[in-house]
């Protein structure tokens, strides 16, 4: 790997979707080519075990695979978990095209014959999300696929592919990753192809399979993908010990965790509800509990200190504003939610440092500083003041042009009716040494 100062770290012209990494949308994905420059400088020995604390989309496993280490990923979201096995899980190509063809022959001879199914999610407003005539097709593809004898694995392949299928043709906006309808006059003229769609996508993806399966064939990296919570890694690391760690500890920690508590943030829980509910998934109690239940979404009665200064000063210019502020909403008290997202995060640093292995490992994570009540919220600063009460020694910190991360290009702060203001445009990568 060439040093960082010869790295344009924009990867502007790299793809974001080569191998499995382009199988479904997901909010505010890492740049593969970021985890693989890092994985090739830090986890150049195969024998090292990459661990990524917010899995999310399962990017880094993806890459650590490709590499040729064993990887372990951690997230609180059951359809990241979903996503992140399937991308993770080699299959033959010929098989899946085999696969394929009997679904669209089922499915065609159901329309001709007239057959219908009621399999969608019972609380969802078909009238409302998709345009008139789709939701029985899809109802027809899902029950071509769920009634497949075949194994799970590939089963599971051609799920995620309708779980993409359904997104595209719905009313949903494509720009963000809260549940917004695209405005009226375009549900108008919205009538898509529900079984073209469907067919295009299962064609990108069983090449882009095809590709990784390859690929991986050359290497030996493993993988682990465990639905659980960060803040207990401790545990979660317990459960595996005999599966890839070495000695239950890894080497290097690639991660790119949430901006801040979901419900002001990325709301990853929202994205993922619907698709979540298509395709049944199990633990649908924490599928809708993801914004809730992750970094930040329980607020703390006091402000402890976290021995960082500097957000001891940010925190003290919210609380001016909190104050200043006349509406009170649900979101009033702005500064409890930076502190509830620092104080959960802090806590993460503490579980992960006792996973990894003491003068042998790195620990990466790839921010950007969020703006709440309109100030910057300098993340990448305060974590490596979080960070160093663990052990963990600031080793350098890269910034980033965003170019293309999967994310909405506007938001709405402090939810307020018609505003909108930018969205982070630069990211830190924040090494440390451990």
């Amino acid at each position: 790997m060439a040093s960082a100062e010869m790295i344009d770290w924009t990867f502007s012209k790299v793809s974001t979707k080569e191998f499995t990494h382009g199988f479904h949308t997901y909010p505010a994905r890492m740049h593969p080519e970021i985890a693989k420059q890092l994985i090739e400088k830090y986890a150049s020995d195969t024998k090292k075990v990459v661990f990524d604390p917010f899995m999310g989309s399962g990017g880094v496993l993806v890459e650590a695979m490709l590499h040729g280490n064993n990887a372990i990923g951690i997230d609180i979201n059951p359809f990241s978990v979903f996503l992140s096995k399937i991308k993770t899980t080699p299959l033959n190509s010929k098989k899946l095209n085999k696969i394929f063809d009997k679904i669209i022959e089922n499915s065609k001879k159901d329309i001709s014959n007239k057959k219908s199914y009621k399999n969608a999610p019972k609380d969802l407003d078909l009238k409302f999300w998709y345009p008139r005539g789709i939701p029985k097709k899809l109802q027809i593809l899902k029950h071509n696929i769920f009634e497949l004898d075949i194994p799970e694995k590939e089963k599971n392949f051609f799920k995620l592919c309708f779980s993409l299928t359904q997104r595209k043709v719905s009313f949903q906006k494509t720009n963000i990753y809260k549940i917004y309808r695209i405005k009226p006059e375009k549900r108008k003229e919205f009538k898509p192809d529900v079984f073209k769609i469907f067919s295009k996508i299962c064609k990108i993806n069983i090449e882009k399979m095809d590709n990784f399966t390859k690929e991986t064939k050359k290497t030996s990296g493993k993988t682990v993908v465990i639905l659980g919570d960060t803040r207990n890694t401790v545990g979660e690391f317990k459960k595996i010990r005999k599966k890839i760690l070495d000695k239950g500890k890894a080497h290097l920690v690639v991660t790119s965790p949430p901006y801040g508590d979901h419900g002001t943030t990325v709301a990853y829980g929202q994205f993922s509800r619907y698709p979540g509910q298509w395709l049944e998934l199990p633990k649908q109690k924490e599928l809708s509990s993801v914004d809730k239940i992750g970094l930040g979404g329980k607020k703390k009665k006091d402000f402890s200190d976290l021995e960082s200064p500097l957000l001891e000063k940010t925190l003290k210019v919210i609380k001016k504003k909190d104050s200043e502020v006349t509406k009170k909403t649900a979101h009033y008290s702005r500064a409890r939610d930076v502190f509830a997202f620092f104080f959960d995060l802090d806590e993460c640093f503490g579980q992960i440092s006792k996973v990894l292995k003491k003068g042998d490992s790195h620990c990466c994570f790839v921010v950007a500083n969020r703006r709440v009540r309109r100030e910057v919220i300098p993340t990448d600063k305060i974590i490596v003041e979080l960070a160093r009460k663990y052990g963990f020694r600031h080793k350098e910190t890269i910034y980033r042009k965003i170019i293309n991360k999967a994310m909405a290009s506007k938001n709405t702060p402090e939810n307020i009716v018609d505003y909108r203001d930018e969205t982070m445009n630069e990211e830190s990568i924040v090494v440390w040494e451990y």
